[in-house]
């Protein structure tokens, strides 16, 4: 042990001048008290000889170091130790040739900070200076002279030189200690949660350790769900952020705060949030997580903050013992009333008065007012009163809003928890249809708040956040104008309890909310990662609410921020090592980048952390201040500079104190999910595909030649960004069809080449004047091709149709007398639903020829109206000088050739006054055929156009027509569906009549017009189906994806890729099919991940299908070969540089010699499926009739339509009879849009103007 040479006291810098020097030197005498910083290496021999030669270490005290030996120290260290910040201690031995060492001990500014002043900056840069010299290495303290290596002290925070990504994936997995639970209550609850695993849910559930739960938790879940309820109820101590832990080289912890160079023994720590970030990776049962939390706590009270704790109150008079009880129950926050519920359970007693008593003595508490600066005019608002609850509010997306009660009705017991649903009803609705209730699991369905006491009655209070972001009004009139503070009351309403909380939810001027008079036990925001915000409407209402606990559920709680098994849900190769595949995707992500990807991420949690969760010392406070999120999270190594040189320490105990999240190995050890087999499909395309692809050739091609790749008419010129990604969605769309390039587009491009090849002056070498007469020779059979010429004037899909019925062939087919029969899809249906409604008839087939001449008009008509919008834009553009600028002849500028043909026909045709407002249609599940349409239609026939003609007057069918079969001789049979027009049509329509009898389905596409043309082809098979369209509302939208889950009659369920692949629980289906490669790993693993997760009992097939030889391949597989890092910087994925250049180099697909002639030119069906009289009509027309309106008094109203007397005259002499439209989901009054490329390819052989 060291031992002091101080003979005489030293001059020092004093905070108390009362203080003598025997008292200064007893207090920092203690060696103990200080911090074993390191050692000094000092290059030369000591020059001077202590006195005290018995001990190995001497202490050298300042005042008895002469001059030279100070400077031979250093200046920092003689200005420290003079000011008794440290001590330094000389290591003595024989050996006159050694370099001296010196032992180096701190002060630490949690210590005597009454003697010594620890405020001079001076001295702090002294000992950064100083900090630097030292060795804290545990060789050099123990003077072992034969270690090399110096260990020099790390003056920043400590550094987690690693990604967020890493970091996210390397958590702990939940490990609850109930022991560590001091609160009985909160202990049982998750010894109930641990032991509800190995409970046999098929028995008895009232014997269950968790009574209400019938579905058995995973064992991971129930660790995940009891690590909740533990920090809910004993949150740890956190370390403050500012600090680091350090040993020493003697090994004693110290702490070390790097922003400022503070040392201290005893740091400062807070309590841990009481909640935080349930991350579990989408699948894995994060709703049953959340919903066993609740119903393990339920009737938990929150604990009254202990800021405004306060005695009992007096009373006037003496209560009786009863009610002080139950008033010291709540104080202390007691679950009182449910263990009487248990006991009389347990007993079969009633205990009812003693509940009510529990109910008259509400627990509450005061909230005193923040005095305001006093003037005469000053008026000090009343102290705040705030009733406990037990109650959970949970803030869902309006989406998922269904899929929670699913999950309720799925996991819990009737009236295990009494649960109001709060959502947003429109006026007309809250007038025609009666409040929804379910009173078998003690479902309420509201739009405005019951009164608090009400609400208090409720465990669970389900949002959807649209409906939750509308208490912002609290305190605000109509007009968003505010009382000022301390207002008197309007209304006379009673309060709760004994205290001044008023329970009213009056409709006067200013509305108050019911939510601010409760302070709430918790609150749970599903997809919470929408919440990092702290300007959002959601945001402020949860800040301005009393919650003890609160929880954000997400798989994804930053941007891009998911767990590794989501990366590798894409994969194809689901054989190998699947524990290997994570770690090494996990180590080839470890590295630290200041990029977006970790930047952005970051960011957001800690806008969770500090506005919502409400993290000290994050969150806004008061009483202290509040730190800068980003200035502890990283290693800074500059003391006035962010240099975000890493993540800190910090960090890495913030995420472990937030997130709840178990490791993929720990899940696989609790749960086996079924194998998932992921495919890629290469179809070869057909004759029309080809033709599509070498017309987008064409035009590239043209484009860049003859604007000789300059200027904005290029199309890849940097000023041209926006018509570039038009056109290439278009491409991407035309991988499943297209129909957007008329004969005028096709003529006016190979005029435009040719011209351009004939100029003399042309910048064109041979090799690009030799790829444009490739490309026009590829597409001039088109001019000549009856059938493509067709097939683009009415705007289908077309079918190969063998044996249709004679008389009527030719009005059908779009393209006489070619076979086999090419007949449009909306076509074939007009015929088809015509001949299944007249099956009891001895000619089914009567009246076909009439549909004809109908099918025919109404394509003549849409023809038309084409022309004429288009002529009208040409001239708009014309006027608009936009012709000059891009340098092209106004015959090259199409209007709008693919803006919904069909819609926009008919609604010029019917309102020519109003604007076209096809684009806002929704999407229905049956689509909307043109005679379906209620607007008024113009009878006045057109020049060279056939006045449409009538026929009989429809009927409603009957069971009796939809069961009917066809007579056994019937030609009808005959008539078959060989092929369509686009191979993935022709794939699609194979696998799902293949597999629709034992699987269901999801289909996942990109663009409108897929979804539009695979809705007919299922209807056309007579198979049911729904569309999770962006276009339909929320609330249809949530209806659809029950029914999928929950009825065996749909089989088929269409989502957008773009609003579908995030959230939903669609483990009803075994079979994925993606339409176009989505191309973005992370969206696709979401979109695998819909139906790959727990509760899945199948294997799953996910297939995405590709066109093989195209763009599309090319570009598919250059995007698996992109970094992670490239898919960040390419905001789409067309700005990534190999894609680019593979569209700028796209080859012309060759076209065989008799490719184009008759059956070889379709995409051939496996099968041939039969057209008329197909089995199962019967359930489908049941289902759409009969269920879907017992759904609609449940879920979605019919939306309000108007409809002229002469709309609904024609609709009733126009069409056959059609099958039956849902009444839950009525489609709006104007047809159905349908959809179209993003933008107009408006120049053919010059730039495309957007």
């Amino acid at each position: 042990m060291e031992s002091s040479a101080i003979t005489t006291p030293v001059s020092t810098p004093m905070t108390s001048v009362s203080s003598d020097a025997s008292e200064l030197e007893s207090h920092l005498h203690d060696l103990s008290k200080y911090i074993a910083v390191g050692c000094l290496h000092l290059d030369n021999e000591f020059p001077m000889k202590l006195k005290d030669v018995n001990t190995r270490w001497a202490e050298l005290i300042y005042s008895h170091l002469p001059e030279e030996v100070r400077l031979f120290i250093g200046t920092e260290a003689s200005r420290l130790l003079e000011a008794r910040w440290i001590r330094m201690f000389l290591q003595q031995t024989g050996d006159v040739t050694a370099n001296s060492l010196v032992r180096v001990y701190l002060l630490p500014e949690d210590w005597g900070r009454r003697y010594i002043d620890r405020n001079s900056r001076s001295l702090k840069t002294a000992l950064r200076t100083l900090l630097l010299r030292i060795d804290v290495s545990p060789e050099a303290w123990a003077s072992n002279h034969s270690a090399t290596v110096v260990a020099r002290f790390d003056p920043w925070a400590s550094a987690e030189d690693v990604s967020l990504f890493y970091l996210f994936n390397k958590l702990p997995s939940p490990a609850p200690q109930p022991e560590e639970i001091k609160n009985r209550f909160a202990r049982r609850a998750v010894e109930d949660l641990l032991d509800s695993v190995a409970f046999d849910s098929t028995g008895d559930t009232e014997d269950s350790p968790l009574p209400g739960l019938k579905s058995r938790l995973y064992p991971y879940q129930a660790r995940s769900a009891s690590l909740m309820v533990q920090r809910e109820a004993a949150p740890k101590l956190q370390l403050d952020p500012r600090f680091d832990i350090r040993q020493s080289p003697n090994g004693d912890p110290f702490y070390f705060g790097a922003k400022d160079g503070s040392f201290v023994k005893e740091p400062k720590y807070y309590e841990a949030n009481r909640g935080g970030i349930l991350a579990e990776t989408m699948g894995l049962g994060k709703t049953i997580i959340c919903l066993s939390v609740i119903l393990a706590t339920k009737g938990h009270l929150p604990q009254i903050p202990a800021a405004y704790q306060a005695p009992p109150k007096t009373r006037s008079q003496v209560g009786s013992l009863k009610d002080m009880a139950a008033s010291a129950l709540g104080r202390y926050a007691i679950p009182a009333k449910v263990e009487m519920e248990r006991f009389e359970a347990y007993d079969d007693s009633d205990l009812s008065f003693m509940k009510s008593v529990l109910e008259r003595n509400t627990p509450y508490y005061e909230i005193p007012p923040e005095v305001p600066r006093m003037n005469r005019n000053t008026i000090i608002p009343p102290p705040r009163q705030l009733a406990l609850c037990s109650g959970t509010i949970v803030v869902v997306p309006r989406n998922l809003l269904h899929q929670w009660q699913a999950e309720i009705r799925k996991h819990l017991t009737k009236n295990s928890l009494k649960i109001l649903i709060v959502d947003t009803v429109t006026k007309r609705a809250r007038k025609t249809n009666p409040v929804p209730t379910d009173e078998e699991y003690s479902m309420d369905f509201v739009s405005d708040l019951p009164p608090p006491t009400k609400l208090m009655e409720y465990h669970i209070v389900l949002f959807t956040r649209n409906r939750f972001e509308q208490e912002i009004q609290d305190g605000a009139d109509e007009k968003g104008r505010r009382l000022r503070a301390g207002a008197p009351r309007n209304c006379n309403c009673p309060y709760i309890g004994s205290s001044n909380i008023p329970d009213c939810t009056c409709k006067g001027q200013i509305y108050e909310s019911p939510l601010k008079k409760v302070h709430w036990l918790r609150i749970i925001i599903d997809e919470g990662h929408s919440f990092s915000s702290s300007v959002s409407n959601a945001v402020l209402v949860a800040k301005q609410l009393q919650i003890e606990r609160r929880w954000i559920v997400s798989g994804t709680p930053a941007k891009d921020l998911v767990g590794v098994e989501v990366d590798l849900a894409a994969h194809d190769d689901d054989s190998a090592d699947a524990s290997l595949s994570r770690e090494m995707v996990i180590e080839q992500r470890k590295a630290f980048n200041l990029d977006d990807e970790n930047t952005k991420a970051a960011k957001a949690l800690g806008t969770l952390a500090s506005n919502f969760l409400m993290v000290r010392p994050w969150a806004d406070s008061s009483s202290e201040g509040r730190l800068d999120w980003e200035d502890y999270i990283y290693r800074h190594e500059h003391l006035h500079k962010k240099t975000y040189s890493g993540f800190s320490a910090c960090f890495r105990r913030t995420l472990e104190g937030l997130v709840v999240k178990t490791r993929p190995d720990d899940v696989e050890r609790d749960i086996t999910l079924p194998p998932k087999l992921h495919r890629v499909v290469y179809l070869k395309p057909c004759w029309f595909d080809k033709m599509i692809q070498n017309l987008f050739v064409q035009v590239l091609r043209a484009n860049a030649i003859t604007s000789e790749r300059s200027d904005v008419d290029y199309l890849f010129h940097k000023n041209s960004v926006k018509a570039r990604h038009s056109l290439i969605r278009n491409l991407r769309q035309s991988n499943f069809t297209w129909t957007g390039f008329s004969l005028d587009d096709v003529t006016t491009t190979l005029e435009t080449s040719a011209k351009y090849l004939a100029k003399e002056d042309k910048n064109c070498s041979s090799e690009d004047a030799n790829s444009l007469l490739e490309s026009c020779r590829a597409i001039h059979t088109l001019v000549a091709s009856e059938s493509w010429r067709a097939l683009s004037q009415a705007d289908e899909v077309g079918i190969a149709v063998e044996h249709w019925p004679q008389d009527s062939e030719a009005l059908f087919a779009l393209s006489p007398p070619e076979k086999p029969s090419m007949i449009g899809i909306t076509q074939l249906l007009q015929g088809q639903s015509h001949v299944d409604s007249q099956m009891l008839l001895e000619n089914p087939a009567e009246g076909l020829s009439r549909v004809g001449q109908l099918a025919k008009a109404k394509l003549a008509e849409m023809h038309e109206t084409e022309t004429q919008t288009k002529k009208m834009t040409e001239e708009k553009i014309t006027a608009n000088g936009e012709l000059q600028k891009v340098g092209v002849p106004s015959s090259a500028v199409g209007a709008s050739p693919l803006a919904s043909r069909r819609a926009s026909a008919m609604a010029t045709k019917s309102s020519p006054k109003k604007p076209d407002t096809s684009q806002h249609q929704q999407e229905t599940a049956t689509p909307i055929k043109p005679e379906q349409s209620s607007t008024e239609a113009d009878n006045t026939p057109a020049p060279n156009r056939p006045k449409s003609p009538t026929i009989p007057r429809k009927r409603k069918l009957t069971l009796s027509d939809s069961t009917a079969e066809l007579p056994a001789d019937s030609s009808l049979y005959r008539t078959q569906i060989t092929g369509t027009t686009s191979a993935k049509l022709s794939y699609l329509l194979t696998k799902i009549v293949a597999n629709a009898a034992t699987s269901k389905i999801l289909i996942f596409y990109d663009g409108d017009n897929t979804a539009f043309y695979l809705a007919q082809a299922l209807e056309m098979l007579y198979i049911n189906h729904r569309i999770y369209a962006r276009t339909l509302d929320n609330a249809t939208r949530s209806a659809y994806v029950a029914l999928f889950n929950v009825d065996p009659d749909i089989r088929v369920l269409l989502i957008d890729v773009a609003c579908g692949a995030l959230g939903l629980n669609l483990n009803a289906a075994n079979i994925v099919l993606i339409v176009n490669p989505i191309n973005r790993p992370g969206i696709e693993a979401q979109a695998i991940k819909r139906a790959h997760r727990v509760g899945q009992t199948k294997e799953v097939i996910v297939e995405t299908l590709v066109l093989e030889g195209t763009m599309e391949e090319a570009i598919f597989r250059q995007a698996k070969t992109m970094s992670r890092q490239q898919h960040l910087e390419a905001k789409e994925l067309e700005d990534n540089a190999g894609i680019i250049d593979i569209i700028q180099n796209a080859r012309i697909l060759p076209i065989d010699p008799g490719e184009g002639d008759g059956a070889k030119k379709f995409a051939k069906l496996e099968v041939p499926q039969q057209v008329f009289g197909r089995p199962g009509r019967d359930r489908y027309h049941h289902y759409l009739g009969r269920k879907e309106k017992e759904e609609k008094d449940k879920v979605v109203k019919k939306p309000r339509t108007v409809r002229g007397e002469k709309a609904k005259k024609e609709e009733s002499e126009v069409g056959t009879p059609t099958r039956p439209v849902p009444e839950a989901f009525t489609p709006p009054a104007q047809p159905m849009a349908r959809p179209g490329p993003a933008t107009t390819l408006s120049i053919f052989g010059g730039p495309p103007v957007s």
